[in-house]
C-alpha cells in the first residue's frame, strides 16, 4: 500500500511540486494549507508522515509539531519540516519540538524521497506495542490479556491474541501473510501459511460486529482499520 504524506505548505508552487514528486515515487499525497485543515486530515486520514512547512498560518509549523507530538495517537507520525531558512537556530527549534528530519527550499527531489524513505522505516520499528485498545465497546488490555465486548470478556487463544497485537500494532500498514506468520509461529515454523487465514477467521468471528475491523486487502494482505463500524 502506499505510504499517505501529508503535505502543510500554503504555497501552492511549492505544494504542487511536492506532490508531483511524491506521486511519482510511488507516495500518496494530500494537502493543507493552515494548520486547521492539517489537523482535519490528521484526524480522517492519519497520515505515514507530514511534510511541514515551518511558516504555515495560523499556530505555524513547530507549534503544529508540538501539539502533534503532544498526543499519543498521532505521535508515531514522522514530521519532516521544510524551511527556507537555514540557520542553526530554525534546525535546532524544530527537532527539540519533535521533528524528525528538516529540509532547507529548494529541495532535490532524490534527497527528499530518500529522507522520507529513511524516516518512514524509522518509524516503522520504533512503533511501541499498545498496552490498550479501546474502540467502542471493544476493549483489549494487552498486558492482562483480556478482552471484552460491550463489558463481556471474549475468550481469545494465546495465538489469537498475539495475532490481534500484531495487526493492532501494525495498524498503519497491510502486513502479509508471511510477515504475520514469521512475527507469530516464526520462519521456521513447519505449520502452513494457510494458517493465517484460518486464525484470522476464528478472531474475526468472535470479534463479531468489531470483525470487520480486520480487513484483506486482496492479493496483499491483512490491516487493522481503527475506524471500521
Amino acid at each position: 500500500m502506499k505510504s499517505k504524506i501529508l503535505i502543510v505548505d500554503d504555497d501552492s508552487k511549492i505544494a504542487s511540486l511536492l506532490s508531483d514528486v511524491l506521486k511519482e515515487n510511488d507516495l500518496r499525497p494530500s494537502l493543507a494549507r493552515t494548520t486547521e485543515e492539517a489537523w482535519s486530515q490528521v484526524e480522517l486520514g492519519d497520515p505515514d508522515l507530514i511534510l511541514l512547512d515551518v511558516e504555515i498560518p495560523m499556530k505555524g509549523g513547530l507549534e503544529f509539531c508540538r501539539e502533534i507530538k503532544s498526543k499519543d495517537a498521532y505521535r508515531h507520525i514522522p514530521i519532516i519540516f521544510l524551511t527556507v531558512r537555514d540557520q542553526e537556530v530554525d534546525r535546532v527549534a524544530a527537532l527539540t519540538m519533535g521533528g524528525d528530519d528538516f529540509i532547507v527550499k529548494p529541495f532535490r527531489p532524490r534527497e527528499l524521497v530518500a529522507r522520507i524513505s529513511v524516516a518512514l522505516r524509522r518509524s516503522a520499528g520504533n512503533q511501541p506495542p499498545p498496552t490498550t485498545i479501546k474502540a467502542g465497546p471493544l476493549y483489549i488490555d494487552m498486558d492482562r490479556r483480556v478482552v471484552k465486548i460491550h463489558r463481556k470478556e471474549v475468550h481469545l487463544t494465546p495465538k489469537e491474541l498475539e495475532l490481534l497485537t500484531v495487526l493492532y500494532s501494525n495498524r498503519h500498514r497491510v502486513m502479509s501473510e508471511k510477515m504475520i506468520f514469521d512475527q507469530i509461529w516464526g520462519a521456521h515454523c513447519s505449520s502452513m501459511l494457510s494458517t493465517v487465514y484460518t486464525h484470522i477467521e476464528r478472531l474475526r468471528k468472535k470479534l463479531g460486529e468489531h470483525g470487520i475491523k480486520i480487513k484483506t486487502v486482496p492479493g496483499t494482505g491483512f490491516r487493522f482499520e481503527e475506524r471500521a463500524a
